[in-house]
C-alpha cells in the first residue's frame, strides 16, 4: 500500500514537472515580425536602387554624348570657317551638361534617401537580432528547466517513467505523459533551429545593408564632386560660346587690317633666325675645333710633363716625384621657383611646361588666316604676371627687351619682328625654344639656364591681342609642333 501511494506521489511529481515546464514555455513566446512586414519595410529601398540604377545608366550615356561632344568642339575651334559648326557643338553640349546636372542632382537625392533608409532599416535590424536572440537564449534557459524539474522529480529518463509503472493503466498515462513531453520536446527544438536560422538570415542582412550603406556613401560623395565639376565645365562652356567667336572675329579682322606688316615681319623675323642659327652652327664648330685643339695640346702637355719627369727619375734615382690635381668646382646660380608637378602635370619629353599652373592653349599650330602659326599660344584666367620658365637646360642665345607696349592690342607695334619681349634657348641637339610676347625677360645672352629657372613673365608685348606666352620648339631651325613634347 505504502509503495502504491509512493508511486503515485512520483506520478503527480512529473506531471506537475512537466504542466511547469509547459507553462514556462509558452510564456518564453517571443512575436516575430512577419515576412509580409519584412517585405512591405524593403519595398522602398527596392524602388529607390532601381531609380538610381537607371540614373547610372542615363548619367553614363550622358558622359559618353559629352565625350564626342568635346571631340567634335576640340577639333573645330580656332578655325574660323569651322565656327559654326563649333558654335553649334558647344550649344548642344550646354543642354547635354545642364541634362547631366539635372540627371546627378535627382541621384544624389535619391541616393541620400537610400542612406536614410538604410540607416533605418540597419537599427531596427540590430533591435531584430537582439530580441531574437534573446528570445533563444530564453527558450534554451526553459528547456534546462524543464530537464531539472524532471531531475528533481526523480525521472531521470523515460525509461526509467515506464519501467517505474504499478500497473498497465499507471503505464498507459506515463506513456501519454511521455508522448506529449516528447512531442513538445521536438516542437521546442525544432522551434529552436527555426530561430537560430532567423537570426544568421537577419545578420547576414544587416552587414549587407552596412557594406551597401559604406558603397552608396562613397558613391554620394563622388556624385557631388561631379556635380561641382559639371557646372564648373557649364560655367567655361557659357564663357566659350559667344565670346570665342566674337575674338576671332575680331581677331580676324585685326590680322586682315594688318596683313602686310604682319607678314613681312614674320619673314624678317624667320630670316633673322635662320641667319642666327647659321651663326650658331658656326660658333659650334669654332668651339668644337677650339675644343679639340685644347685637347690635343693638354695631351702634347702631359706627354712632355710624363717625359720630363721621366728623364729626372732616371738622373736622381733617390728623387721623389710629385704632381700635382687641379680640382674645379662650377655652380649654377640659376634657381626654379616653380614646380609643374605641383600641379599633377608629368613632363612628355625632355621639355617641360613652360608656365606652370596655365595649361590652356588658346591657339594651337597650323594655318590661320592664311598665315602659318609656328607656336602655341598659351593662356588662362590671371596668367598676366605668370613665371615664364625655361623648358630644359640650356643657353640663352638671343634676348629682346625693347617692347614697351605692353597691352592687347589690334595691330602689330613692329617690336621683336612681332614677338615683342622675347628670347632664345639653344638646347643643344639642334633643339630651340623661344618664349614671346613677355613684360620682359630677366635673363641675358649667353647666360645658362637650368630646366624650370624663370626667364621673365607673360605679358602681351609685340602683336598680340591680350595676355598669353608664344612658346616655339624648334629643331635644326624648323618649327615643330610643342604638343608633341609638353
Amino acid at each position: 500500500m505504502k509503495t502504491g501511494i509512493f508511486t503515485m506521489k512520483r506520478v503527480l511529481a512529473f506531471t506537475i514537472a512537466v504542466v511547469a515546464s509547459m507553462t514556462m514555455l509558452a510564456g518564453g513566446t517571443q512575436p516575430v515580425m512577419t515576412a509580409q512586414n519584412a517585405s512591405a519595410e524593403s519595398q522602398a529601398i527596392k524602388n529607390n536602387k532601381k531609380k538610381i540604377s537607371s540614373a547610372k545608366d542615363k548619367i553614363s550615356e550622358l558622359e559618353q554624348k559629352q565625350a564626342d561632344l568635346d571631340k567634335q568642339i576640340n577639333s573645330t575651334k580656332n578655325d574660323i570657317s569651322k565656327e559654326e559648326e563649333n558654335q553649334k557643338a558647344i550649344q548642344e553640349q550646354i543642354e547635354t551638361v545642364q541634362e547631366t546636372i539635372l540627371t546627378l542632382e535627382d541621384s544624389i537625392t535619391d541616393l541620400e534617401t537610400e542612406i536614410a533608409d538604410l540607416e533605418e532599416a540597419i537599427a531596427k535590424s540590430e533591435i531584430k537580432i537582439k530580441n531574437k536572440r534573446t528570445e533563444i537564449e530564453n527558450g534554451v534557459v526553459d528547456f534546462k528547466q524543464r530537464l531539472r524539474a524532471m531531475y528533481v522529480a526523480g525521472n531521470s529518463s523515460y525509461t526509467d517513467i515506464l519501467i517505474g509503472s504499478t500497473d498497465f493503466y499507471d503505464m498507459l498515462m506515463k506513456i501519454e505523459l511521455v508522448k506529449r513531453v516528447a512531442d513538445h520536446d521536438n516542437t521546442m527544438i525544432d522551434g529552436l533551429v527555426e530561430l537560430k536560422g532567423e537570426y544568421e538570415s537577419q545578420e547576414a542582412e544587416l552587414e549587407a545593408n552596412k557594406t551597401e550603406l559604406e558603397t552608396n556613401k562613397a558613391t554620394l560623395e563622388e556624385q557631388k564632386t561631379y556635380h561641382t565639376e559639371q557646372k564648373k565645365k557649364l560655367d567655361d562652356l557659357y564663357a566659350k560660346s559667344q565670346a570665342v567667336i566674337d575674338q576671332l572675329e575680331e581677331d580676324k579682322a585685326a590680322y586682315e587690317a594688318n596683313k602686310e606688316q604682319i607678314n613681312k615681319e614674320q619673314e624678317d623675323f624667320e630670316a633673322q633666325l635662320q641667319k642666327l642659327y647659321k651663326e650658331q652652327e658656326q660658333i659650334k664648330k669654332k668651339e668644337e675645333e677650339e675644343r679639340k685643339k685644347k685637347e690635343e695640346e693638354e695631351r702634347k702637355r702631359r706627354e712632355e710633363e710624363e717625359r720630363r719627369q721621366q728623364q729626372q727619375q732616371q738622373n736622381n734615382n733617390n728623387g721623389n716625384s710629385s704632381s700635382s690635381n687641379a680640382n674645379g668646382n662650377t655652380s649654377n646660380s640659376g634657381q626654379s621657383s616653380t614646380n609643374n608637378g605641383d600641379y599633377n602635370y608629368t613632363d612628355k619629353s625632355q621639355f617641360t611646361w613652360p608656365v606652370p599652373g596655365y595649361y590652356h592653349i588658346s591657339y594651337g599650330v597650323g594655318w590661320r588666316w592664311g598665315a602659318y602659326h609656328k607656336g602655341i599660344d598659351i593662356w588662362s584666367p590671371g596668367i598676366r604676371g605668370a613665371k615664364i620658365c625655361a623648358a630644359a637646360e640650356g643657353t640663352v642665345i638671343l634676348v629682346s627687351n625693347t617692347c614697351t607696349h605692353d597691352y592687347g592690342k589690334n595691330g602689330s607695334c613692329g617690336c621683336g619682328g612681332g614677338y615683342g619681349n622675347y628670347c632664345i634657348i639653344d638646347h643643344g641637339n639642334g633643339y630651340w625654344t623661344l618664349y614671346g610676347h613677355s613684360q620682359y625677360m630677366s635673363v641675358t645672352q649667353g647666360q645658362h639656364v637650368n630646366k624650370g629657372d624663370v626667364l621673365g613673365i607673360v605679358g602681351s608685348t609685340g602683336y598680340s591681342t591680350g595676355d598669353h606666352l608664344h612658346f616655339e620648339v624648334r629643331l635644326n631651325g624648323v618649327a615643330q609642333n610643342p604638343s608633341n613634347y609638353v
